[in-house]
């Protein structure tokens, strides 16, 4: 039911695809969870690295898509972005740990499941977006390993003897 793309990056490769992002509409960075509900964004996915309430984030392209929907968790304190019914693009970045770099995914639900048992499609816009966000990926990082876009600069680190694992949650 989803779609998503798998890469290897490095901060510099980071910077370089939010650049594209935010070329390509009013995109914002949006926490998986947080504590103020609506209002919280960032301007890099390193700046929700040692989060209290994780690393989790979206981007949301604010010129085509609806206002994702945030749920009160009143349990835990806290509200959480509902990935499922929102047209946002749920995003785990790669990042070094020491002499290893982690897998990252951009990663899409382009269909809704409703409690009634329906179905219903994201946009036609939306995920056009999404398959942009990938062309620019698999444009800029023709390398593969494993089905992952390997960039030039990881693809150095690795001949340098750094190891590529999955993802770091």
């Amino acid at each position: 039911m989803g779609r998503q793309i798998l890469f290897y990056m490095v901060d510099e490769d980071e910077d370089e695809f939010l650049e594209f992002v935010r070329s390509s509409g009013d995109v914002v960075i949006l926490p998986q969870t947080s504590e103020i509900g609506r209002g919280e964004e960032f301007s890099s996915f390193r700046e929700l690295a040692g989060r209290k309430l994780g690393e989790a984030c979206h981007l949301w392209n604010r010129s085509l898509s609806p206002e994702p929907l945030i749920k009160h968790i009143p349990q835990q304190g806290y509200f959480w972005l509902d990935f499922m019914q929102s047209e946002v693009v749920n995003v785990l970045r790669s990042k070094r740990l020491d002499q290893r770099l982690s897998m990252g995914r951009l990663h899409i639900e382009d269909k809704d499941r409703r409690s009634d048992g329906g179905v219903v499609e994201k946009s036609c816009e939306f995920v056009k977006w999404f398959n942009e966000l990938c062309r620019w990926i698999k444009k800029s990082y023709p390398s593969t390993i494993d089905g992952a876009c390997l960039s030039p600069r990881a693809e150095a680190l690795v001949k340098s003897g750094v190891e590529l694992t999955g993802h770091s949650f």
